[in-house]
């Protein structure tokens, strides 16, 4: 893994807590390490600057920074030693400021990734399906109750053979769609959210905000993005889950 990558999965909140404790130790130990993490926090900043007029140009523009940075930086280290000390002897009395802003980095609370924020609104809200408490066993409770028991993909073939037999049933379509999402099987669960963000029948409808979060799941290339414009629908048109869309922007 190259540094780009490596400095990558830290600030986007991919590294376990053990490989975290590790890179923040190489940062405070490491001035070298110091310096091109604060490079790379500034070529972010001037990659992120350029979305407003080519949103696709962002990534390729931080690369390009990084990539005449590194190479600079490959040259120089083939000189003799005393040249390269006389280069970098400028930057010594910069070294404390660049270690005090990549430390305040490190120190001040970190705002959760989009793909924190999906795996915590999963575990709040999907973990188990509201039971109906009159107990007349109709075919949806039976596949909660075999979701709530932890077989998802009989409770996902029971939902399916729902919506085989009523293909109206928006809410067979929602939990199937749950249920996929729980199973990481992400295009299907799209496949059913839309159909449920489609239907127009329903008062309370969380369709948009579901599609959402499983494009932040998948993650492939374009999703998040998607996923971000699909929020910023529901907070403007006021759909079920406006609040949870707020904050997931504001955290973005």
């Amino acid at each position: 893994m190259d540094n780009l990558e490596y400095i990558d999965t830290y600030f986007n909140g991919e590294q376990s807590a053990e490989e975290t404790k590790e890179f923040e130790k190489k940062i405070m130990g490491d001035p070298f390490f110091a310096e091109e993490v604060a490079f790379y926090l500034s070529a972010k900043q001037v990659a992120k600057e350029q979305q407003e007029q080519r949103p696709e140009a962002k990534d390729e523009r931080f690369k390009e920074l990084y990539a005449k940075y590194k190479l600079g930086n490959d040259t120089a280290a083939l000189q003799k030693k005393d040249t390269l000390m006389r280069r970098l002897w400028p930057y010594v009395a910069a070294a404390a400021i660049i270690t005090a802003v990549v430390f305040g980095w490190i120190t001040w609370p970190k705002p959760a990734s989009p793909g924190q924020l999906a795996d915590k609104y999963i575990k709040e809200h999907f973990e188990t399906l509201s039971v109906n408490m009159s107990g007349t066993g109709d075919s949806i409770q039976k596949g909660k109750d075999l979701f709530n028991d932890g077989k998802l993909k009989e409770a996902l073939l029971q939902f399916e053979s729902i919506i085989q037999n009523d293909t109206s049933s928006f809410e067979a379509k929602k939990f199937a769609g749950i249920v996929s999402l729980r199973l990481k099987e992400y295009d299907k669960a799209i496949t059913y959210f839309l159909q449920l963000e489609n239907y127009s029948g329903l008062y309370a409808n969380p369709g948009k905000l579901y599609h959402a979060l499983t494009l932040v799941k998948r993650n492939q290339p374009g999703d998040k993005q998607e996923a971000k414009k699909l929020l910023e629908q529901v907070v403007q048109d006021d759909l079920e889950g406006t609040e949870t869309a707020e904050e997931w922007l504001k955290k973005w």
